[in-house]
């Protein structure tokens, strides 16, 4: 097993997730400072929901899960070609973003 390659693969696949994580927190930030400037502003109810533009939790979680399945696969795809047995750490992502779309999915036939 060669180790420096897992090592590597490792570090990149938190990388990968840090920054996804990284850049959700910054787009919910954002989104929570442009709800309130609507709020501040007088608007309530359905005028509030339209002019955000938020969507709602199940298409959310089904774009986190394709956008996890498809870091996953992309992160297999291209350390596979590297070398190594650090392709097998991008199925983390990929049944995380499994998870999201499942949810998403149950969460709409409960309606």
């Amino acid at each position: 097993m060669d180790t420096p390659v897992i090592v590597a693969g490792l570090l990149g696949l938190a990388l990968i997730l840090s920054v996804a994580i990284y850049s959700f927190g910054r787009l919910r930030i954002e989104q929570e400072r442009s709800l309130q400037k609507l709020i501040d502003r007088g608007l309530s109810g359905e005028e509030l929901l339209r002019a955000t533009g938020i969507p709602d939790r199940t298409r959310r979680d089904r774009r986190r899960g394709v956008l996890l399945i498809a870091v996953g696969l992309a992160w297999s795809g291209f350390t596979f070609f590297v070398g190594g047995n650090a392709w097998t750490f991008g199925i983390v992502p990929i049944f995380l973003g499994g998870v999201f779309v499942l949810l998403s999915v149950l969460d709409g036939r409960s309606r």
